[in-house]
């Protein structure tokens, strides 16, 4: 008898089991759907402090200017390194970031416009997936501390090429 009893109660365990990850399965599932389909940022963006140590661990990386040449050189200066693709001109340019379709890449413009995201938009949209705005653009980066080169004489300014860091601002 007792041998009798044994698959019964195996059955009646293995059903139970069924039942509760039938159960299981129904409740967890629509949470798993809703975190899978939630709505994920198109690019990503970081404060100016993170920019900084990419740039420090990275000193090779491309660092994009979306401002126009005169803010560019102008009185608040642009990052070290950085090169000056005006956005209205970004589409154009194309050409001369594809190298860097594949890297990972930092892009600023100015701070309480859309410039950054128009930017970033089109960047994403060719492909350019690993590019990262920097938060704030060139002014969060000046606000948090961090060095901008400036122009020296009124030649740079004209487009010249010869500009140094200065000190700490």
């Amino acid at each position: 008898m007792r041998y009798k009893l044994r698959p019964i109660m195996n059955m009646r365990k293995a059903f139970a089991l069924l039942l509760l990850s039938l159960v299981l399965s129904l409740v967890l599932l629509p949470g798993c759907r809703a975190f899978r389909n939630r709505e994920r940022p198109p690019f990503r963006k970081v404060a100016p402090s993170v920019a900084f140590e990419i740039l420090r661990d990275s000193p090779d990386v491309l660092i994009l200017d979306l401002r126009t040449r005169k803010e560019f050189l102008g009185d608040t200066g642009h990052i070290y390194r950085a090169r000056n693709i005006p956005l209205e001109r970004l589409p154009d340019r194309m050409l001369e970031i594809a190298p860097f379709r594949d890297d990972t890449f930092l892009v600023y413009c100015r701070e309480g416009d859309s410039c950054g995201e128009e930017g970033m938009a089109i960047l994403v949209s060719s492909g350019f997936e690993n590019a990262i705005l920097i938060d704030g653009g060139i002014d969060g980066w000046i606000r948090y501390g961090f060095r901008t080169v400036l122009p020296a004489t009124s030649e740079e300014t004209d487009g010249g090429a010869g500009v140094s860091l200065p000190p700490a601002r």
